[in-house]
């Protein structure tokens, strides 16, 4: 039985017991004033009934009273166990929302009007080495004044238009001693109440500097490949035209005479053989030339050039070489090889003009997924290496992106004809390696060849 029912059941009793009274009451007057004509006593009577039904009256108001509060309480109740499950549900939204944030791939914060943090997550944190609870209540120009310059502008837009400000692009330099600048985008938006009151504004800030590095790497490697197939197919036209002109050079040699014109022709067929040699070299950087490979142990190919590296370095530079006993073996050209050592000594030596040092070292290393994704060509597995560093006079990042260009130089004229990286490049890229460059003004460069290993019993 419900507390209403229980209620009711009480008041109706109570009815019943009062008129039951009454009536007992009003019974024994009427008896009494039949036998006794006792006129006071049926006033009493009449009195007391009056007084019950009153009684009657006042206790149904009473049970009405009752139940109206007891209806009360009951919503007060239902409503208290909507508001705490209300409650329950919002802090259940807000640790999702904070897992969210916190989570998240990308940074995320909250400034007040007064450009003041309210909340950051660890992304943003990590930024500027920091916690996420140090930002509370700091501005832009307290956390990093390196990059207010940046945001601040952007966020006093947000306050004073009312509009986002989206793909905003900086670079942030990363806090400690190895600093590296990270390429950031960002965008600002307003956060309003319901009423349109601007109160807060919101960040969003994702680091892309892995993805603007592969898109780098991206467009060098097709600039490479789109010069490469042009050099080529120059490389061997032009060759064409060449082996013409020698045959004919040839021709004459043999009917002329002794005299100037022997002397022209023959300065024409040797051009002619010079001009070859720079048609090969294209074609070896256009990955076109026919190679002869087999296995062999690099330290076998660079003990062949070693002496003759020596006597073509000169000046006051010292070189030194350091063959490891387990370089792997690898399956190339040991003529072509034996050029792409060459080509680079002499870019190191000539690196040094003041003199130096020219260290050739062989080695080996295991190259995962990374490397596939900086270089597409290279598949994971165990690598010979070729290392050849100097220390010379370096270079910046805009000569390391064009460094393996045909006819690129730094050189004055005269000196060159900027082919030897790019045919050593060639030739690397022709074996299923690669090569890195890592360089610094005025400390020297490393050039580093890698060679896929292979079984010497399955070859």
């Amino acid at each position: 039985m419900s507390r209403r029912d229980a209620s009711h059941s009480v008041a109706a009793e109570l009815r019943r017991y009062a008129w039951m009274s009454a009536a007992a009451l009003m019974a024994i007057a009427v008896t009494v004033a039949l036998t006794a004509h006792l006129v006071p006593i049926v006033l009493v009577c009449a009195e007391v009934l009056l007084v019950l039904v009153a009684l009657s009256a006042f206790m149904r108001h009473i049970v009405r009273q009752a139940l109206a509060l007891d209806e009360q309480r009951q919503q007060l109740e239902r409503q208290a166990a909507d508001a705490l499950t209300h409650a329950r549900q919002k802090a259940q939204l807000a640790g999702l929302l904070d897992s969210a944030l916190e989570n998240a791939p990308v940074g995320f914060a909250f400034l007040d009007r007064d450009l003041r943090f309210l909340r950051v997550n660890e992304r943003i944190a990590e930024l500027h080495g920091l916690a996420p609870e140090d930002y509370i209540g700091a501005t832009v120009g307290e956390i990093d004044d390196r990059i207010a310059g940046h945001v601040e502008p952007l966020l006093r837009s947000v306050l004073a238009t009312g509009e986002p400000v989206l793909g905003a692009e900086f670079d942030h330099p990363t806090p400690g001693p190895g600093r590296t600048v990270r390429h950031i985008i960002a965008s600002f938006y307003p956060i309003m109440t319901r009423d349109g009151e601007l109160f807060a504004i919101g960040a969003v800030a994702a680091d892309v500097t892995e993805s603007r590095r592969l898109e780098a790497q991206l467009r060098q490697a097709q600039k490479m490949e789109a010069v490469g197939r042009l050099a080529g197919g120059i490389a061997h036209d032009f060759n064409n035209l060449l082996t013409v002109i020698s045959s004919y050079a040839e021709l004459l040699l043999v009917e002329a005479k002794a005299g100037e014109a022997r002397d022209a022709i023959a300065e024409i067929r040797g051009a002619t053989t010079r001009a070859a040699k720079l048609t090969r070299q294209l074609l070896a950087f256009s990955r076109r030339q026919a190679l002869e490979p087999r296995v062999v142990n690099p330290n076998d190919v660079l003990r062949g050039v070693e002496t003759l590296t020596r006597r073509l370095v000169l000046g006051n530079i010292s070189v030194a070489t350091h063959l490891s006993p387990d370089v792997p073996l690898v399956r190339v050209d040991p003529g072509q090889l034996e050029q792409v050592v060459m080509n680079l000594a002499i870019n190191a030596a000539d690196a040094m003009p003041e003199g130096g040092t020219l260290t050739i070292e062989t080695g080996s290393a295991e190259l995962g997924a990374s490397a596939s994704r900086d270089d597409p060509d290279v598949a994971p597995g165990e690598y010979a290496t070729i290392i050849v560093r100097d220390t010379g006079t370096g270079m910046n990042a805009q000569t390391l992106a064009q460094i393996f260009e045909p006819f690129f130089t730094t050189k004055e004229p005269g000196r060159g004809t900027g082919l030897g990286l790019s045919t050593a490049y060639g030739i690397v890229k022709q074996s299923g390696g690669h090569v890195e460059v890592e360089s610094e003004p005025g400390v020297g460069s490393a050039f580093t060849v890698y060679l896929p290993s292979v079984d010497a019993s399955a070859e």
